[in-house]
């Protein structure tokens, strides 16, 4: 009996995590959801794309909520990841606006390209560089919320070279924020409901081991 208590504890403790987080996220980045599934984008982009600063904060409390459980079973989740999302603002927001500018200027070139006829052409240049800045995000956000001994100059440059050294994981990231994405766009109840904790957990999973073996530069500024 204690086996089979202790395992349907475990399970009501991941569908607890699992409910609350998506709860946390959807709040957090309600602004995001709201543009991106209610309002067409060719009136919303501008504001979707500001508005999509939120998803570095709620990135890194939702992994401070996976860190808690894995070490010691902690389903505080919306105490962990208010904290995380509050405590993590300083230290991602600079990325995250160069990651939104760095996705604005492509667009804004795969459209002047394909003005000019060859959108085709570009496109393979354009989803390779989509695909990179995103898994190198994934693997930044462990850096940037769990390493605070190095810069986030450190980090970015390191994350980008984890993520083409690490292509199986990068492409399990990837797969998973193309799933979470997708959802939210079609259904966006199922996609913040159930599909974010589940398709998150996949991206800090294999984000988490990338950047594991990561070295400590000495000279890095704690506070940076």
């Amino acid at each position: 009996m204690k086996g089979l208590a202790g395992a349907l504890s475990t399970v009501f403790n991941v569908l607890y995590l699992g409910i609350a987080l998506n709860l946390c996220l959807a709040l957090t980045c309600a602004p995001v959801w709201i543009l991106a599934t209610l309002v067409p984008l060719r009136n919303a982009w501008p504001w979707l794309a500001a508005s999509s600063l939120l998803l570095a904060p709620a990135l890194a409390g939702a992994y401070a909520v996976f860190a808690a459980y894995r070490l010691d079973g902690s389903v505080t989740v919306p105490t962990t990841y208010f904290k995380a999302w509050a405590r993590s603002w300083r230290r991602v927001w600079a990325p995250g606006l160069g990651l939104v500018a760095y996705f604005l200027v492509i667009a804004l070139d795969w459209y002047v390209v394909g003005r000019w006829g060859h959108a085709i052409a570009v496109l393979p240049v354009a989803v390779v560089l989509v695909a990179l800045g995103l898994a190198s995000a994934c693997v930044a956000w462990i850096g940037l919320t769990t390493r605070p001994d190095l810069t986030r100059p450190d980090v970015v440059r390191g994350s980008i070279f984890l993520a083409v050294r690490h292509p199986g994981r990068s492409l399990v990231m990837l797969a998973a924020l193309v799933i979470l994405a997708g959802a939210v766009w079609l259904q966006p109840v199922v996609g913040l409901g159930i599909v974010a904790a589940p398709a998150l957990y996949v991206v800090w999973t294999n984000a988490q081991h990338a950047f594991a073996r990561f070295s400590i530069r000495p000279e890095a500024d704690p506070c940076t």
